[in-house]
């Protein structure tokens, strides 16, 4: 996200248009759709918005919705034409069934958005956020992604050496019921904070049962001393957190 202003520069410097997934970022971190030159951003309702899956939102620039509307192909199929979803959401014209338990469940997730202020949720995600790296870490596991280039509401876990993150993750799942994520082509393992899960009852608990399930494998760590960091940085100002 920090680089995304400049990257969106380039893209326009080139003549292209700037598609932004969102659906990890809005209303976890600054997202300024506008000012940084973003003509499409699309997010489903889970993750980041805390509501269900099934109903996405997505929001266009004016050169983005000027450039869908001057073309002149008619659209491969029915649910990627913008413009019949807009006379549907706009002018009350028929475009498919609406969903409307999922319009009810994001419209419920939005208000308490709103009643939360995206201000306080910023900075949520971001306490919550630098204390789990920091339990991790401390925990005796290492981190994927550099400190200057982590999301505020996903974490990724390189694998210990010699250990597989599938049994990791299926002990996490059946002893804890806890569920964290692999990756496509990385051996990984991620954890989504995004939302209601990031709470610190969700941090405690997640944190304790990737600590234990490590161990079963094999993993020398100390899951209480990474514990006792991630309470530490919960309840101290996160901007001490050094690299």
């Amino acid at each position: 996200m920090k680089c995304l202003p400049e990257v969106a520069q380039l893209a326009k410097d080139h003549g292209a248009l700037v598609v932004v997934d969102a659906v990890c970022t809005l209303t976890t971190m600054p997202l300024q759709m506008d000012e940084w030159g973003i003509d499409v951003t699309i997010a489903g309702g889970q993750k980041g918005l805390s509501s269900i899956p099934g109903v996405s939102l997505i929001a266009f620039s004016e050169e983005a919705w000027n450039t869908i509307k001057s073309r002149k192909a008619r659209q491969p199929h029915w649910c990627l034409d913008a413009l019949r979803a807009q006379t549907f959401w706009g002018s009350q014209q028929y475009h498919y069934t609406a969903p409307v338990p999922g319009i009810l469940a994001i419209h419920e997730a939005l208000r308490q958005i709103c009643e939360e202020t995206l201000p306080v949720r910023f900075e949520r995600h971001r306490t919550s956020s630098i204390a789990l790296q920091a339990g991790i870490e401390t925990m005796g596991l290492q981190l994927f992604v550099p400190i200057r280039d982590r999301l505020n509401s996903v974490v990724a876990i390189q694998t210990p050496l010699d250990t597989d993150n599938a049994k990791i993750r299926k002990t996490m799942s059946t002893r804890f019921h806890v569920e964290i994520s692999g990756a496509f082509g990385l051996d990984i393992m991620r954890i989504g904070q995004m939302g209601e899960q990031c709470r610190s009852q969700n941090l405690f608990k997640v944190l304790y049962a990737l600590g234990m399930s490590c161990r079963q494998q094999g993993v020398d760590l100390d899951v209480s001393l990474g514990m006792a960091e991630l309470e530490r940085n919960l309840v101290i100002d996160p901007e001490n957190l050094v690299d």
